[in-house]
């Protein structure tokens, strides 16, 4: 997905391109939810592959948005702190291997 080059300015309806790229975002994420959603619960092994195709398609989108969203300061995640990273890595291990 090529992202045009974007300046924060307002439109004819008073949103800015920060506003716009945001709902785009959320839009994203609100479609790879259900995506997800869908291919945990598909029967059908060639719905679950079209499905997971969508949502490998949306997840590279998403990841597109957000990069040009952060270049230009419009999203910027606070650092996790170490204890942080590390409770979630632990908590990943331990799911793994319940799985």
């Amino acid at each position: 997905m090529n992202m045009p080059n974007i300046n924060v300015r307002r439109g004819d309806a008073g949103f800015t391109d920060r506003d716009l790229m945001q709902v785009l975002l959320d839009e994203h994420k609100l479609c790879i939810s259900n995506l997800a959603k869908g291919a945990i619960e598909a029967s059908s092994p060639e719905l679950r592959r079209q499905i997971m195709s969508s949502l490998d398609t949306d997840l590279k989108h998403q990841k597109e948005i957000w990069d040009l969203m952060n270049r230009k300061g419009w999203y910027q995640p606070a650092m996790a702190q170490p204890q942080d990273v590390a409770r979630v890595q632990n908590f990943v291990s331990t799911m793994q291997q319940h799985v």
